[in-house]
């Protein structure tokens, strides 16, 4: 039987999925065998983001998690087996009627802590640079939908080997791999870039 915490927020500023968190063994979760992990318990949730905007990390983009957020999903896939790491900063997809320009479903981009992802098609994607931005550099990407899903993959960006642009390839197969549900679609990624986009 888990041990009782006292109420307080726990506030991850490194770890898996940097946020606020409402119970020890969330937060553990997040920053249990993560090297260089950051967090503290605040008796409050204004202290706790407070704490996160002072560390760096966007407090509109962090939310209080459930513990469904952070059990429902697979962990992300290890760097070894399908070459890609943990992911920092979740990013969803989101329809309200205000987005949809021209009669058009078009989806917004939040960047919300999703509470329940049992309703999501979720999909994990990286983008990686040997030697970024230098001659003789070389990117990949890689795309993981699940466990010995077919739709996974890894391969070389093609194109220009940079960084910024292996993420946005990623994301660019996630999209062709996609298949037409009425689900939403849940895309995780660590690219702050690829999400400001």
């Amino acid at each position: 039987m888990p041990k009782a915490s006292k109420p307080g927020f726990y506030a991850v500023a490194r770890g898996r999925v940097p946020g606020v968190y409402s119970t020890w063994d969330e937060c553990q979760q997040q920053v249990s065998g993560f090297l260089g992990n950051k967090h503290q318990k605040f008796p409050t949730l204004e202290q706790a983001r407070a704490y996160l905007a002072q560390q760096g990390v966007n407090v509109a983009e962090s939310s209080i998690a459930s513990s469904s957020s952070t059990t429902s999903a697979p962990p992300p896939p290890s760097r070894r087996t399908h070459g890609s790491k943990p992911y920092e900063k979740p990013s969803t997809t989101n329809a309200t009627p205000q987005d949809k320009p021209r009669g058009a479903k078009w989806a917004a981009l939040t960047t919300e802590v999703i509470a329940d992802e049992s309703g999501w098609d979720v999909v994990y994607s990286d983008g990686a640079c040997k030697g970024n931005g230098k001659v003789g550099s070389v990117a990949g990407i890689g795309v993981w939908w699940g466990a010995n899903d077919p739709r996974n993959l890894a391969e070389r960006c093609p194109g220009g080997q940079t960084n910024n642009r292996a993420e946005l390839i990623a994301i660019v197969r996630v999209l062709e791999t996609t298949p037409h549900t009425k689900k939403p679609l849940l895309i995780k990624t660590d690219s702050k870039y690829s999400i400001s986009c």
